[in-house]
């Protein structure tokens, strides 16, 4: 499975949606930015945006929700122990009360994986956030960074739009 994204504005993003009628995209915003996902099989319809392979997945991306995207610089020999992790420590987070998606996603081009988790509320999310099992799935002795950052790690948070009929 592949996943696609890219940045716009709304209203550029909105035509993209009326384009392609037949892509199931995901519409998601913040304050400074409004975001645009899909997953398929096919290429990628987007002029300008990031291509990832989907390595773990688990649940369906959902209309409404809050969506959490951890974007990770994963140097090549760390690569293997970094997916690895995140596989085998998912299921304490699928149990989590409010939890709706994951998706570990690596870039096609360069080294910034993404780690997206999609909840019923930002306060599902921060509950998890304060929880053992998110120090267990974000614990840097299993996961170590490298002595020197590729490219600076960022997270970003959105809430998914609902466009009226």
């Amino acid at each position: 499975m592949k996943a696609f994204m890219t940045t716009g504005t709304f209203s550029f993003l909105i035509k993209l949606l009326d384009k392609y009628p037949h892509i199931s995209f995901s519409l998601m915003s913040n304050a400074t930015n409004t975001l645009l996902y899909y997953e398929n099989e096919k290429k990628n319809v987007f002029a300008s945006g990031r291509a990832y392979e989907v390595l773990t997945m688990s649940g369906q991306m959902q209309k409404e929700g809050y969506v959490s995207m951890n974007h990770i610089p994963v140097a090549d020999e760390g690569k293997p122990v970094f997916e690895d992790h995140f596989k085998r420590n998912l299921s304490s987070l699928q149990n989590f009360l409010g939890f709706q998606t994951f998706r570990l996603l690596k870039p096609r081009k360069g080294n910034m994986y993404v780690v997206i988790t999609q909840w019923n509320s930002e306060k599902s999310f921060k509950l998890w956030k304060s929880s053992e099992s998110y120090t267990q799935l974000h614990d840097p002795t299993k996961t170590m960074p490298p002595a020197y950052f590729l490219e600076r790690p960022f997270h970003a948070t959105y809430t998914m739009t609902i466009l009226e009929e």
